[in-house]
C-alpha cells in the first residue's frame, strides 16, 4: 500500500554547507574590493579571469636584478585561483551549437548530452528552478474490494544550484551541488536526498571531461510535456496493492540513487557526436552494486538520434547470503526539431530483470521482462504558445508460469498526455496538463484477482527558471 507523507516544505542544508557558501560570498566580496583599489586593475578586461591573463612583456618573465646589475632568476607569480565572483550563469552557460528544440519546449529544456554548464572563466555562478502543481485524479478500480479515488493535491519543489569552475586555457574544474526543497511530494526522484547533484569534473572545454559523483546519465528516452518526474500523472492507475510498471528507458542507471555513485567519461569529438561512458558503483539496501552504461547522441539540430545499453549487477554484502539482482536492457530514441513549428520524436526501450534469494533461489515473481515505447509532439500555435501531446505503453511479463492458469504474469501501463503551455513574458511558464492512464494486472497466481484500474488527471503548473 502507498501511504502518502504529510504535506512539508523543506530545505535540508547541513551547517558546513551554509559555512561554504557564506565563505564564498566573503571571498569574492573580498576580491571585488581589492580590485576596485587597485589602480593597476581599472583597465582590465573584465570578462577575462586573472588567472588566464598572459603578461604583457613575455620577454621579462622570469628575470630580475641582484643588484650588480646581473639579471637572476625570480619565482613565476602563483596563479589566483581564488573562487572569483558569484553571479547568476549567463545565458552562454547553457549551449546550444545546434538548436537543441523549440524554445519553451521539453526538448529546448535538454541539453542532449552537451557539457553544461558551460563557464569557461574562473568564478561561482548560481542557477535553479522553482514550479508548483495544483493537481486533480480521479481512480477507477476494478478490484471491486478497493474503493476508487478523488484527490485534490498541491505540491512543488524548488532548488538552488551553485557551480564553482576553474578554468585556465582550455583546461578546468567544476564542481556542482544541487540543493532541493519539497512540498509534498508523494513520489521523489529514484531514492532522493537532499540534494540531486553532486558532482566534480574536470577536462578540456568541449573536448572531454571526466565526472565523478550523483548527476542524471545522458537522456536517450524523451517524454515530451507530460509525464513529468515528481508528479501523480507520471505513477499512473495505481491502486492499494500494486503499482503499475514504470517506464523504461535505459533508466536502471539512468537517476541518482542516493546510495550509489557515478563515473563517467564524456567524448565530444566534434559538433555532432557526444559519448558518455558512465560506470556506477555503491551499496543499496545491504547490496553491493556495480554497473555499466555507454551512451551515444547524434545531434545535426533538426535530427537527434540517441541510445543507450546497460548493464548492473548487485549482491548481498553479508557472509553467506546469495541474494542477488542482475538488470539488462537498452532503450534509444529519434527527434525531429522542425524549428520554429513542431518537434516529435518517438522512443523504444527493452529490459530483463533477475532476482535470486538468499539461498540462491531465482524468484520469478519479482522477476521480469519489460517493453516500453512511445512518442511525443509538441507544436507551436502562436510565438509562446505550445502544446503538446504524448502516448507511451509499457508491458511487462513476470518470469513465474503458473500451472494452474497456463500463462505468465502479465502487467500493462498506458499512459496518454496533452498539455498546453504559455510562456509570460520569457519568464514564467504557465502549463495544464491533462492525462489519461489504464493499468492492466493480470498476475500469474490463481489466488489473485485479474483487474483493471483508470486514471484522469488534470494538473496545472507554475514554472520559474533562474
Amino acid at each position: 500500500m502507498r501511504l502518502r507523507p504529510k504535506s512539508r516544505f523543506t530545505l535540508s542544508i547541513c551547517p558546513s554547507t551554509a559555512a561554504i557558501i557564506a565563505a564564498l560570498a566573503i571571498t569574492a566580496g573580498a576580491r571585488h574590493a581589492r580590485a576596485s583599489n587597485d589602480p593597476d586593475a581599472a583597465g582590465e578586461d573584465k570578462k577575462t579571469p586573472p588567472s588566464a591573463k598572459a603578461e604583457s612583456s613575455p620577454e621579462g618573465q622570469g628575470q630580475g636584478d641582484d643588484g650588480e646589475g646581473r639579471s637572476k632568476p625570480v619565482a613565476p607569480a602563483a596563479p589566483d585561483v581564488s573562487p572569483g565572483p558569484i553571479e547568476r550563469l549567463p545565458s552562454s552557460a547553457y549551449p546550444e551549437p545546434v538548436t537543441r528544440g523549440l524554445y519553451g519546449g521539453s526538448m529546448w529544456m535538454t541539453f542532449h548530452g552537451l557539457q553544461w554548464p558551460y563557464f569557461p572563466r574562473t568564478g561561482v555562478g548560481f542557477s535553479g528552478y522553482a514550479w508548483l502543481d495544483s493537481d486533480y485524479e480521479k481512480i477507477t478500480r476494478g478490484d471491486p474490494s478497493q474503493p476508487g479515488v478523488k484527490e485534490f493535491l498541491q505540491q512543488g519543489r524548488a532548488l538552488l544550484r551553485i557551480t564553482p569552475t576553474y578554468t585556465s586555457g582550455d583546461w578546468f574544474v567544476q564542481a556542482q551541488a544541487e540543493l532541493v526543497a519539497n512540498k509534498d511530494q508523494t513520489i521523489g526522484q529514484p531514492n532522493q536526498g537532499d540534494v540531486d547533484d553532486l558532482w566534480v569534473r574536470t577536462g578540456q572545454w568541449k573536448s572531454w571531461d571526466l565526472t565523478v559523483g550523483r548527476y542524471e546519465a545522458f537522456e536517450v528516452y524523451h517524454l515530451g510535456m507530460g509525464l513529468d518526474l515528481n508528479t501523480e500523472e507520471r505513477i499512473g492507475a495505481y491502486d492499494q496493492n500494486s503499482q503499475p510498471p514504470g517506464l523504461y528507458g535505459a533508466s536502471f542507471l539512468y537517476y541518482r540513487p542516493a546510495a550509489l555513485g557515478n563515473v563517467a567519461l564524456h567524448l565530444y569529438p566534434g559538433q555532432m557526436w557526444r559519448i558518455e561512458l558512465l560506470g556506477q558503483m555503491g551499496n543499496d539496501g545491504g547490496l553491493n552494486q556495480l554497473g555499466g552504461r555507454p551512451a551515444l547522441v547524434f545531434d545535426i539540430g533538426w535530427l537527434k538520434i540517441k541510445g543507450a545499453a546497460e548493464y548492473g549487477h548487485g549482491s548481498s554484502s553479508a557472509t553467506g547470503n546469495k541474494t542477488e539482482i542482475k538488470e539488462e536492457g537498452g532503450a534509444g530514441g529519434v527527434q525531429l526539431v522542425l524549428e520554429p513549428y513542431v518537434e516529435f520524436g518517438g522512443n523504444f526501450g527493452y529490459a530483463k530483470f533477475e532476482r535470486y534469494d538468499s539461498v540462491g533461489t531465482k524468484n520469478e515473481a519479482g522477476s521480469y521482462t519489460k517493453l516500453s515505447f512511445g512518442g511525443f509532439m509538441n507544436v507551436r500555435i502562436v510565438p509562446d504558445v505550445l502544446l503538446g501531446l504524448g502516448l507511451n505503453d509499457v508491458r511487462q511479463t513476470d518470469l513465474h508460469y503458473d500451472s494452474t492458469s497456463g500463462k505468465y504474469g502479465e502487467f500493462n501501463n498506458l499512459q496518454t498526455f496533452a498539455a498546453l503551455q504559455v510562456l509570460v513574458r520569457k519568464q514564467l511558464f504557465v502549463k495544464l496538463v491533462g492525462a489519461y492512464g489504464k493499468a492492466d494486472f493480470e498476475p500469474s497466481y490463481s489466488n489473485m484477482v485479474a483487474h483493471s484500474n483508470e486514471v484522469y488527471s488534470g494538473r496545472l503548473r507554475l514554472m520559474y527558471l533562474f
